[in-house]
Order: C-alpha cells, then structure tokens, then sequence
C-alpha cells in the first residue's frame, strides 16, 4: 500500500469523528505527519539515484548527459581515503556544484558542464552519495572507454 496514500485517509476520517476529543485528533495527526515523513526518509542510496540520478548518470558507459556511477565512485575512492571524507566531498559537491570542488578532470568537466543543484535533504543526499560510494568496481579502472 502506498503510505503517502494512505495517510490523508486517515487523518480525513479521523476528523470526521467529532466524538473523539480534540488532543486525542492533535496526537494523531502529529503521528501519521512523522510517519509520512519517516516512509520518505527511508529511501535508499539506490531509491534516490533512480528517482533524481538516473536520468543524466548512467550506471556503467556508454555515458548519458553526465560521467557514469562506476567511473564517479572510482575517481572517490582514488581521491579520498574513506567513506566519510567522500560523502562530505559528495553531499556538498551535490549542493553548490563547483569546478573546484569537482572530483573529474577539466576535460570531463568541459564535456559535460556542471550539474545543477539539488535540492534535496542533507540525509538524502548522505545516503544517495553513501550509495554511490558502495558502487565502487576495481575491475573498472582496467577498461578502456569511459565514456563511450
């Protein structure tokens, strides 16, 4: 069921019940608000990428609008030492995109541009760039034609 469906429902037949008092119709909008919110902050790393990455980063090559996941995480892992110092780099890369900031080569860069900013929530963008961390291939930096 979907939640986010589910929760106005519920709330819309909770007050129609006039014979409930009224803390009791505070405490639970309150409730069903926190679990709508909860049923969204528990998207995952992958959840994100497909719903706000997918469309410009391509998994493996051929390259879309923008570098691939594979050749992203490879050149974080090879810049940064640990996942933490990466998903820092990410999340605030991800939030002012900025040439300097920028984990690609200048060439890259002027092949595809900068990305826009996104707007989502610090914890999104953690887990989403905690994903893309995980999506690291040694077996990718052997291969030629990144972005054919």
């Amino acid at each position: 069921m979907n939640m986010k469906r589910f929760f106005p429902l519920v709330i819309a037949a909770t007050a129609a019940f006039s014979t409930v008092p009224s803390f009791l119709h505070t405490t639970f909008l309150q409730s069903a608000r926190a679990a709508e919110n909860t049923v969204s902050d528990q998207l995952s790393g992958e959840q994100l990428y497909k719903r706000n990455c997918e469309v410009c980063h391509s998994m493996r090559p051929p390259a879309k609008a923008a570098p691939p996941i594979v050749r992203l995480a490879s050149r974080y892992r090879m810049l940064y030492g640990n996942k933490e110092d990466a998903v820092n780099a990410m999340v605030s890369f991800m939030k002012t995109p900025d040439a300097s900031k920028s984990v690609l080569m200048p060439h890259v860069i002027e092949r595809f541009g900068l990305m826009p900013a996104m707007s989502l929530p610090d914890e999104e963008l953690e887990n989403v760039a905690g994903w893309l961390w995980d999506q690291y291939d040694p077996t990718y930096e052997k291969q030629r034609g990144y972005y054919r």
